[in-house]
């Protein structure tokens, strides 16, 4: 199934206007995204989209930067909150699938932008925090029939420190396995961004056809955009990008659209394009 994220449409803060937007074009299939203002979550009810529901969502009053690893226990515990609000939303509006993003050795101020580079958490110790988390917020999950899924972070240049990545857990296969390793005893999944995957797999020096081989075993759902190869920039799919050799293997899990600033017919032609790929 093609799903399209509430991120996919210019000026995307306003949720309930782009799921409007969506109505008009007749997409069925939505990912509750998080970029999105806060909103009075029972204004959802007038829809009837297949929805599934993506990290930071619903979208809380006072913004703050999700991370399970953080070592303030504030924003740790504001972040595992929301995780919860998040799998009590998917009861709701029946979404099968909550996904969340891998944690940081240090608080971001803003995704997508360089991180500080003081004050940065032991990664052995920042990964301990987040596996502990993350079973709670599985077993959470499950006691509501709710699957969940980590997606592994994206790497690029600003956040390396002397080309080493010191900041961003969790976005080469070696930390992958070991975090399923450990938590192999519970039902938690990846969401394999294959944008994210065209970045990180140059600026750490591995093979990203390797590494979604690798990774597949563990997939519940795809993330999928284009970009340069060297910045995470979330463009509209073409014909020729590479992204699109992966899709066939993963035909039958959730495929989510996740490039930006595009209109609503150019969110089609992407859906028309992965929908001829994967047929």
């Amino acid at each position: 199934m093609i799903y399209t994220s509430t991120s996919c449409l210019k000026n995307p803060s306003n949720i309930i206007e782009v799921l409007k937007e969506y109505e008009k074009a007749e997409i069925v299939n939505v990912e509750l995204g998080s970029v999105h203002k806060y909103f009075d979550i029972k204004e959802l009810k007038q829809f009837n989209f297949n929805f599934i529901i993506h990290n930071y969502f619903p979208p809380p009053k006072t913004p703050f930067n999700f991370n399970l690893a953080s070592k303030n226990k504030e924003i740790k515990e504001k972040s595992s909150n929301l995780a919860k609000d998040a799998i009590d939303l998917c009861t709701e509006i029946e979404s099968p699938l909550y996904t969340f993003h891998a944690g940081f050795t240090v608080d971001p101020l803003e995704l997508g932008k360089e991180f500080p580079k003081e004050n940065i958490t032991n990664k052995k110790e920042a990964i301990s925090t987040y596996i502990e988390e993350v079973i709670k917020i599985v077993d959470y999950g499950n006691c509501r029939g709710i699957k969940t899924a980590m997606e592994p972070n994206v790497i690029q240049e600003f956040n390396l420190i002397k080309g080493k990545n010191e900041v961003c857990l969790f976005a080469d296969f070696e930390e992958i396995d070991e975090l399923f390793q450990n938590l192999q005893n519970t039902s938690l999944g990846l969401l394999l961004d294959l944008g994210h995957t065209s970045v990180t797999s140059h600026w750490l020096n591995f093979d990203k056809d390797d590494f979604v081989q690798k990774c597949e075993k563990y997939t519940l759902a795809i993330h999928l955009s284009t970009n340069n190869g060297l910045k995470d920039q979330h463009k509209s799919l073409t014909e020729k990008c590479w992204q699109n050799t992966k899709l066939k293997k993963f035909k039958n899990i959730p495929i989510i659209l996740e490039t930006m600033n595009l209109t609503t017919d150019q969110i089609k032609s992407n859906i028309n394009l992965v929908e001829e790929i994967i047929k």
